[in-house]
């Protein structure tokens, strides 16, 4: 214990003389240092990120169109953000999981294609924003890490059996076909919690349904007092299904109207009080149109270029006009190892599985013609659709929302535990303009998240 502070005191003070190193001599004493606002373990938090996370969370709460809260409510909240996703990156280092600069790369480009940007129109954006972009690469890296980590410690961990399943489909027949929008504020108890901790934790959320009861905004107060994952957006949990809901808000749910607040609802996380926005059907028939297709492909290699390979799959072409058996010839030409044998068979396919150019080709033909021959990033193809045919998918289509369903609300419970352990485990030190420092006490009380000087949250 002596050796981890220790380091972590040594990481403090390196930290403070590399900002001091970093101004110009001549300036030291007129221009602000980044201080440190967090020891999270053996790293900080800067006061640059967090106000750059408070700058962002401001911008979302006016997006939702939200009265902005106190500035020590939102400071609070994206502090306690912050350390969460440092808590979570050290996890993921400790797992050894890490997200190199090609595959971050990856994930940007995809960002931006998600925004209808380019990289380099992307990295302008954020300029015009006022926002330095490798400041914004690294926190896209930390959330990349955030998502690999929870995958390793809790997905993998969720299994779903053929029996959850049934009992989803036969428990939830009416919520499947309904989407409910739903606000949240949680009231979080530390694990272990004691028959204090509990009773002070039920005033709390008992106050906060009277406040709402009187006619307070639900998204206000959860900003200020919510220690859910979604407090910064108001509490708002967004569309979910009736199945995803979280399981202690199974029964109640359905049985609210459009702008009802629950009762305090409590759970092994705490005390929960839920509002529905909103509710929609997408219920109905769920058809597939699908096609029984094969061809032949065939491909340049050692013995066979470019050319070459075009002569021969014309030649083939001109076969199959004369009557020769596509099947056959299939077996005999073809290079696609997963379908020669089967004569080029594919079997049935929704539209949409193959290559777009391969997909145009299939869709163009009617049932029994032969394409003539074309050509796709795999090389070079001879078709024939053989039948075509609508099929209900409806009931395995609800199976397989049932398997996603049960597979986010088991993985949503075990991450939320999961993140409540690595926070009680963490060693977690706030620092204030003076200097001073307090220590996280773990599974200490939870103090008001409105103070000024954020403590155990």
């Amino acid at each position: 214990m002596f050796l981890r502070r220790t380091l972590r005191l040594s990481l403090v003070s390196f930290c403070l003389i590399f900002s001091l190193l970093k101004l110009p001599a001549a300036r030291a004493e007129l221009q602000p240092l980044d201080r440190i606002v967090a020891v999270v373990d053996d790293s900080v938090i800067l006061q640059s990120e967090l106000d750059r996370g408070i700058q962002l969370a401001d911008q979302q709460i006016k997006q939702r169109n939200i009265a902005p809260p106190p500035e020590d409510v939102v400071r609070t909240q994206v502090l306690e953000r912050l350390i969460l996703t440092r808590i979570q990156t050290h996890r993921a280092q400790e797992a050894g999981i890490k997200i190199d600069d090609r595959e971050l790369n990856g994930i940007i480009e995809n960002v931006a294609a998600q925004n209808q940007l380019t990289v380099p129109q992307f990295i302008e954006e954020l300029k015009g924003e006022g926002m330095d972009y490798q400041t914004v690469r690294e926190e896209i890296r930390d959330q990349a890490l955030v998502q690999r980590v929870r995958q390793k410690e809790v997905g993998s961990r969720v299994v779903v059996s053929d029996e959850d399943i049934a009992l989803y489909l036969s428990s939830q027949a009416s919520a499947d076909d309904t989407e409910y929008r739903l606000s949240h504020i949680l009231v979080a108890v530390p694990d272990g919690a004691n028959s204090e901790q509990r009773e002070k934790a039920r005033a709390r959320a008992d106050a906060l349904l009277k406040r709402l009861r009187a006619g307070e905004s639900f998204a206000q107060l959860a900003i200020a007092n919510s220690d859910g994952q979604q407090a910064l957006q108001g509490g708002d949990l967004d569309w979910r299904k009736g199945g995803n809901l979280p399981t202690i808000f199974a029964s109640v749910v359905p049985k609210m109207a459009i702008g009802d607040i629950s009762n305090v609802i409590e759970g092994s996380n705490g005390y929960n009080i839920i509002k529905l926005v909103d509710k929609r059907s997408s219920g109905g028939r769920q058809m597939v149109e699908e096609t029984k297709a094969r061809h032949i492909l065939l491909q340049p290699n050692a013995l066979r270029d470019e050319t070459a390979t075009k002569e021969l799959i014309n030649e083939l072409y001109e076969r199959l006009k004369k009557g020769e058996d596509f099947a056959t010839l299939a077996k005999k030409y073809s290079d696609d190892p997963g379908s020669k044998n089967s004569g080029g068979d594919l079997g049935w396919q929704p539209s949409g599985v193959f290559a777009p150019e391969f997909q145009k080709q299939l869709d163009a033909l009617a049932p029994n013609a032969i394409s003539a021959p074309f050509h796709t990033q795999f090389g070079w193809h001879i078709a024939q659709v053989l039948e075509r045919r609508s099929r209900d998918t409806t009931d395995e289509t609800r199976r397989s929302r049932a398997r996603q369903a049960i597979t986010q609300r088991k993985e949503n419970e075990e991450y939320d535990a999961w993140l409540r352990r690595l926070r009680e485990e963490a060693y977690i030190e706030y620092r204030s303009a003076d200097g001073s420092s307090e220590a996280d006490k773990n599974g200490s009380e939870k103090t008001d998240k409105s103070a000024a000087t954020p403590k155990k949250s």
